[in-house]
C-alpha cells in the first residue's frame, strides 16, 4: 500500500487529562515527534499518596520511552509473601526469581506522587526525543466534536487537533460526550488505604515491613484482604485494606475520604497485632468506594479515543490499572509511529481499539475475580494453571509490537 500524502506529520494531538495515563500517552506520542498539548481541568492533576505496582508490562514502556525510572525511587519487588491472618506468621513466599531476565523489565513499586512527577517532567521537559509537550491547566472539556477534532472548554477556549485522546479518569466527562453510558454496579467491597514512613516503623519495632522488598498479603480468600508494600526507595510503606461494604455502608463516592487508625483496627478485629500497631500510627488514611464497570461498547469515535480509566476502569486487585493505561499509551506510540504512516487516522484509532480492548477487558474481568480470590491474581499464577486463567506469562510476557504488526497485516490485506 503506498504511503498516504493527506496525513500531516507531525500530528497535532490533544490529550484530555494529566494523570498517569494522560502523561504516559503524551510521552509516547512526543517520542514519535508529534506535537502534544495536555489539557487539565484543575490546576494540575496531581496524584494522591499511595503506592502503585508497575509490573514489567508497564515498566517496559517506561524504558522504551526513556523515562528516568530511578528518579521515581522505585522499590524493585522480589517476592510475594502470604501471612496468616491472626498471627502474621509467614505461610508462603513466592520468589519472583529471574523476573527481569524473563520479562524484560523490573517489577517496580512506586509512590504514585513520585512516578507522576517524573512522568510530568519527562513529558514537559527539554530532555529526550521530540518536542516538549504543552500543559494547559483550568481547561475542563464540555463539548467534543469527534468528526472535526475540536474541543470546547468551560472557560470558553477551543482547540482543534488531528487526534484527541481522552484520559480524564474513571469519572470521564469525555466518555459521556462520545455517547457511552457506563454500566456500573457498586462492589460488595470497600477499601482503606494508608501510608506510614519507614522511620516510624523502625521506631515501632516493625522493620520487617520495610525491608522485605515484597508485596505482602493477609487474607484474600473472601472480601477481607490486606495488601502491603514498600515504595519511594523503601522510605514509605503503603497498605490497601479491603473490607465488606456493609460494614460501614459507605455511600460517598471517591477514594479520598478521610478516616482514622482506630477505625481500621475496628474493621479488622482479629487481624495480626503488628498490622494493628501500624494502623494506629499510619498517615493519610482514606476510604475508597469500589465499583464494577462492565466493558464499554467502543473506545473511539471519529478522531477521539479513550485511554486508561476513561476506557477500562477496573478493580485494583490485579494491580494492573496503571500498567494497562501505560499499555494504552504504548499502543498509541507504536501505531502513530512512521512505520504505520500509510494508515489513516481513523484506521489507526481502530487499530488502537483492536490492539487494546480485548486484552484490557480480560484484565478487567480477572481483576473482579481476584477481588475475593487471591488465587486469581497473576502474581500467584503460572502457565501451568487451569485453562483460561489470566497468567503472569500472558501479562508480563506480552509483545505489543508483534501484536500490532500482526493486526496491521490483516488490516492492510482487507
Amino acid at each position: 500500500m503506498p504511503a498516504r500524502t493527506d496525513i500531516p506529520t507531525p500530528l497535532c494531538i490533544a490529550i484530555i487529562g494529566s494523570g498517569l495515563g494522560g502523561l504516559s500517552a503524551a510521552i509516547a506520542l512526543r517520542r514519535q515527534n508529534h506535537n502534544v498539548t495536555i489539557f487539565e481541568r484543575y490546576d494540575f492533576g496531581g496524584e494522591v499518596g499511595a503506592s502503585l505496582s508497575c509490573a514489567s508490562n508497564g515498566s517496559k514502556f517506561l524504558q522504551e520511552w526513556d523515562v528516568p525510572i530511578a528518579a521515581a525511587k522505585p522499590v524493585k519487588l522480589k517476592s510475594l509473601i502470604m501471612h496468616e491472618w491472626e498471627s502474621g506468621e509467614v505461610q508462603s513466599r513466592y520468589d519472583l526469581g529471574d523476573y527481569k531476565e524473563k520479562f524484560g523489565a523490573d517489577y517496580n513499586n512506586f509512590h504514585r506522587i513520585d512516578i507522576h512527577n517524573v512522568l510530568k517532567e519527562t513529558a514537559l521537559g527539554s530532555k529526550g526525543r521530540g518536542t516538549p509537550c504543552v500543559l494547559k491547566t483550568w481547561h475542563r472539556a464540555v463539548e467534543i466534536n469527534e468528526d472535526a477534532g475540536t474541543i470546547t472548554f468551560e472557560n470558553g477556549a477551543t482547540f482543534s487537533a488531528d487526534v484527541i485522546i481522552a484520559a480524564d479518569g474513571i469519572r470521564s466527562v469525555s466518555r459521556g460526550l462520545l455517547g457511552i453510558t457506563p454500566s456500573i454496579t457498586p462492589s460488595t467491597s470497600c477499601c482503606y488505604r494508608c501510608i506510614i514512613p519507614a522511620s516510624r516503623l523502625q521506631e515501632l519495632g516493625l522493620e520487617k515491613f520495610v525491608s522485605s522488598d515484597a508485596i505482602e498479603f493477609w487474607g484474600g480468600y473472601g472480601i477481607n484482604k490486606i495488601v502491603m508494600s514498600p515504595c519511594s526507595g523503601n522510605e514509605v510503606v503503603s497498605t490497601y485494606c479491603f473490607y465488606p461494604a456493609s460494614f460501614n455502608d459507605l455511600q460517598q463516592d471517591g477514594w479520598n475520604i478521610s478516616t482514622t487508625g482506630p477505625d481500621l483496627v475496628k474493621t479488622f478485629p482479629t487481624l495480626d497485632p503488628d498490622v494493628h500497631k501500624m494502623f494506629l500510627h499510619a498517615d493519610d488514611i482514606k476510604m475508597w468506594r469500589l465499583y464494577v464497570h462492565e466493558p464499554y461498547p467502543y473506545w473511539f469515535k471519529g478522531k477521539v479515543a479513550l485511554l486508561g480509566d476513561a476506557a477500562h476502569p477496573m478493580l485494583p486487585d490485579q494491580s494492573q490499572g496503571a500498567c494497562q493505561a501505560m499499555e494504552d499509551a504504548g499502543a498509541l506510540g507504536i501505531i502513530f509511529s512512521e512505520q504505520y504512516n500509510d494508515l489513516s487516522i481513523r484506521q489507526r484509532l481502530n487499530l488502537y481499539e483492536m490492539t487494546r480492548k480485548k486484552r484490557a477487558s480480560r484484565v478487567q474481568a480477572a481483576s473482579a475475580k481476584a477481588r475475593t480470590d487471591l488465587s486469581e491474581r497473576i502474581g500467584w499464577s503460572s502457565k501451568t494453571d487451569r485453562s483460561g486463567k489470566l497468567t503472569i506469562e500472558e501479562i508480563c510476557g506480552y509483545d505489543m509490537h508483534a501484536h500490532v504488526a500482526e493486526l496491521v497485516t490483516d488490516l492492510r490485506s482487507a
